[in-house]
């Protein structure tokens, strides 16, 4: 009698408890969703899903994921269907989230999460995934953990390749590049991998600096690094040109998929993996693949 009792009141606690369903979560900053699905949350829609996929690449975004449109100026008729309940943003795109806060009705407040801000840079990367997770009612701490098991398994790995100090650049066109420093997510994956960033001048809140080809000229001893995507006639132009042709670091670059640079952890660990790998096996890659 008892046991039936038990289970009549197991059965009444099914059908009169209420079901909460996952809260829609929506960003128009990239980095703000990698690190969502790191956390093992689906955002329901992402700012510029397209070019997400050119630049973040992955964590990969589902194809459930609706595309806002663009990040400065997303689809107002989209952000009122999609009955969006958690938008939290960077103050890159946090005036565009409070200017369409009219069709966010499901929206009780604007949520701000900012990776990239004055200060210790792997501090603030930590302090954000953190922000983050309790924004959404998540756990940070295996991404957490799974990134700094990762870049001590990687480092490991890596002391052959200490000595020379890598150069870590973006090609904007055949002439100019970003270069990262320390105090940016390239900068902080040599700092956990120990290896040499050459690049030791000043850089903006971004973590890199503009320079022209010719001042790689400035760093002999240097290996390349190029992080992908680029414009589709750079590795025509750097052929052509006999500045290019004379530099050192030029005859080795080590090239690596797109990457985004201006990422949190999951991007952090995808960048040490690829540049792991590409040290590890330039013996055997020959020419650069650009």
């Amino acid at each position: 009698m008892k046991k039936y009792a038990y289970l009549l009141h197991a059965l009444w606690l099914i059908v009169t408890l209420p079901v909460f369903a996952t809260p829609k979560i929506a960003t128009l900053d990239w980095t703000i969703a990698e690190t969502l699905l790191g956390l093992g949350v689906t955002p329901v829609a992402v700012g510029d899903k397209q070019s997400y996929q050119n630049w973040v690449s992955e964590p990969a975004l589902p194809q459930s994921a609706v595309d806002l449109g663009t990040r400065l100026q997303p689809n107002k008729e989209l952000l009122a269907q999609l009955d969006i309940e958690i938008f939290p943003n960077s103050d890159m795109y946090f005036a565009t989230a409070q200017a369409n806060l009219p069709y966010l009705s499901n929206v009780k407040t604007l949520d701000l999460v900012n990776f990239y801000q004055a200060g210790d840079f792997w501090q603030n990367q930590l302090q954000a995934t953190r922000q983050l997770a309790n924004v959404v009612g998540a756990d940070s701490t295996p991404l957490i953990h799974q990134t700094e098991t990762l870049f001590a398994a990687q480092k490991a790995l890596l002391t052959p390749f200490q000595a020379r100090p890598l150069l870590i650049v973006q090609f904007i066109d055949g002439r100019h590049l970003r270069v990262y420093g320390k105090q940016s997510l390239p900068g902080v994956v040599l700092t956990q991998l120990g290896l040499q960033n050459a690049w030791q001048e000043a850089v903006n809140l971004w973590g890199f600096s503009q320079i022209s080809l010719n001042q790689l000229a400035q760093f002999p001893n240097a290996k390349l690094v190029v992080i992908k995507p680029y414009p589709q006639n750079v590795p025509t132009e750097l052929a052509n040109n006999s500045l290019w042709k004379q530099l050192p670091l030029a005859k080795d670059p080590l090239i690596l998929p797109a990457i985004w640079t201006f990422g949190a952890l999951p991007s952090g660990q995808r960048l040490a993996v690829a540049l792991s790998q590409g040290l590890q096996n330039a013996h055997k890659q020959g020419e650069a693949q650009w």
